[in-house]
């Protein structure tokens, strides 16, 4: 696998039948955010228990060649932390957030 490195521009938090909950911008460039594939990212949110959240991020990539133009993409991924009967907390992604009840 190869290594990527993207800038991440923009991060969010939305709630259905709500809306935008928050927004981080990451346009300075004298502050970048970059992050490699695989690693984690940092959204500055208290996420509640048992809601549904969509977070979304935007990012750049940059090729192997330094003449490549950056490619930039939208991610967007559903998710939903739940406590458990033992106490312990799980994170539901994608289907398993939205068809959980």
């Amino acid at each position: 696998m190869r290594k990527k490195e993207y800038s991440i521009m923009t991060t969010e938090v939305y709630q259905t039948g709500i809306g935008q909950l928050w927004e981080k911008n990451y346009f300075d460039p004298s502050k970048p955010y970059y992050v490699k594939n695989q690693d984690c990212l940092y959204f500055n949110y208290q996420f509640q228990n048992n809601i549904f959240y969509i977070i979304d991020f935007i990012s750049t990539e940059k090729g192997n060649n330094e003449n490549q133009k950056s490619t930039k993409k939208t991610w967007r991924r559903f998710m939903r932390i739940i406590k458990k009967p033992d106490g312990t907390f799980q994170l539901l992604l994608d289907g398993k957030a939205r068809d959980y009840s």
